[in-house]
């Protein structure tokens, strides 16, 4: 090959590159013009509503515009742009980048934007790290719960605090009384090999899902986007003792429910599905119980005991004041050092069906007694117990045709398990009161 065809192949082989950039620019330009006409008709998008709740002879209220409209044509012009630049996103408030996600999920619907999951991906990661990196940040609680206030499943927290407060207001016109909470997202106070942070925290109360700033321009996300579970931190010596994540919401969601002062078609199916998930994950559950003991006992790697024959148990009580007796249990180690940890009293773990053993001399149990203090009368508990055996049963029988069609005979296997459940629970409330989960006034 001569010198003149080298060069001339180099030259060709450049050229194509070349030619094939521009194919891909003039795609790439046509695809936005493409879909910048599509959109044409579109307006930016206004805040949504806070939640589906509508009350009766109430107005639905919004909160005011957080964006202007000159804010909006500039930063809604980013979801053209081919690779938004992370340059582009730091000098963003926590409501225009949030303007900006909610833009980018509204236009795409109607017309596919070019490069949608990247940039969308970048402008989330965005959301996440500003919630993670926050120093501090501003959540509802529930004043009926004393827990961070469950909307449809959705924990809400906010960057500031002033649309908190708006937030707060919006809720209130559906009577919620709610408070606004400043909450460390690190709590650097406390000591390394137990420090524990608010993302941290919800973990125990079984809060997966949340809501930046729901009322104004929003985002849901995860709470395991934002730390790892707790139980999955790295260390020489995990922690044995029991956590009930998806026992506590349960309990704050179904007293939340309760507590309520609304009325509202099907609210009493609501309120009773709720109550059957949280008896059955509290029958199933392991308790943190405080005890003393004399004689021999082992401990297991988990926390529970195994006594000796001749070992002796004494049980911590809690008084009403007409004198009833109600065992204190704990679903972790949170709920048990609010009061406990540190005293005199050990603990022992115990699942439900021993401790079902240690209340026949008193009247029942109290769970998380400085928490959501959940009060069982000793024959609702016994109830549950026979309820679930009898459930156990009719499933062990019809799992024996479990990957086969649902037949007439499996049906009915099922309705007699439903039967079993309804005819425990229709006993329990023969003499049930809404006072029966409040918690009892102490001496």
């Amino acid at each position: 090959m001569g010198i003149f065809g080298l060069f001339g192949g180099k030259k060709n082989e450049v050229d194509e590159e070349a030619l094939k950039v521009q194919e891909f620019e003039n795609k790439r330009e046509k695809e936005i013009a493409d879909a910048r006409k599509a959109h044409e008709q579109l307006e930016w998008p206004t805040i949504p509503r806070l939640n589906p709740v509508n009350i009766k002879d109430a107005e639905v209220s919004q909160m005011d515009e957080t964006v202007s409209p000159e804010r909006k044509s500039e930063v809604g012009q980013l979801i053209y742009e081919p690779e938004i630049s992370i340059d582009a996103l730091v000098d963003l408030s926590g409501q225009e980048l949030l303007f900006l996600l909610t833009a980018m999920e509204v236009f795409n619907k109607t017309a596919p934007l070019p490069e949608f999951e990247k940039n969308h991906r970048k402008v989330y990661n965005e959301v996440l790290g500003r919630i993670r990196d926050a120093k501090d940040l501003f959540v509802l609680y529930d004043m009926s719960t004393g827990y961070p206030y469950i909307d449809h499943g959705f924990a809400n927290v906010y960057f500031e605090e002033e649309l908190a407060q708006k937030a707060k207001a919006l809720f209130e016109g559906q009577y919620r009384k709610l408070v606004v909470r400043k909450v460390k997202v690190e709590n650097d106070e406390a000591p390394t090999g137990v420090r524990r942070g608010f993302f941290d925290y919800l973990f125990y109360i079984g809060i997966e899902n949340l809501i930046v700033d729901n009322g104004a321009y929003r985002a849901r996300f995860k709470r395991n986007e934002i730390v790892v579970s707790p139980m999955d931190w790295n260390g020489e010596k995990k922690d044995a003792s029991p956590v009930n994540p998806e026992l506590n919401f349960a309990m704050i969601d179904f007293l939340e429910e309760l507590r309520w002062p609304v009325s509202y078609e099907k609210r009493a199916e609501v309120l009773k599905a709720k109550e059957m998930r949280m008896l059955s994950l509290i029958r199933n559950a392991n308790f943190i119980v405080p005890m003393q003991h004399e004689g021999p006992v082992e401990v297991l790697e988990d926390g529970r005991m195994r006594m000796g024959k001749d070992t002796k148990l004494k049980f911590l009580v809690m008084k009403t004041k007409d004198d009833k007796q109600f065992l204190p249990i704990y679903t972790d180690a949170i709920e048990f050092s609010k009061k406990l940890n540190g005293s005199e009293w050990n603990a022992a773990v115990f699942k439900y069906q021993d401790i079902l053993k240690f209340v026949q001399d008193k009247e029942g149990i109290r769970i998380n007694p400085n928490g959501q203090s959940i009060v069982m009368p000793k024959d609702r508990m016994m109830a549950i117990e026979i309820a679930g055996q009898q459930a156990q049963i009719m499933r062990a029988k019809a799992g024996v045709k479990k990957e086969a069609p649902k037949s007439t005979a499996s049906m009915s296997e099922e309705a007699a398990v439903q039967a079993a459940l309804n005819q425990a629970m229709a006993k329990m409330n023969e003499k049930r009161e809404t006072e029966d989960f409040k918690e009892p006034e102490n001496q």
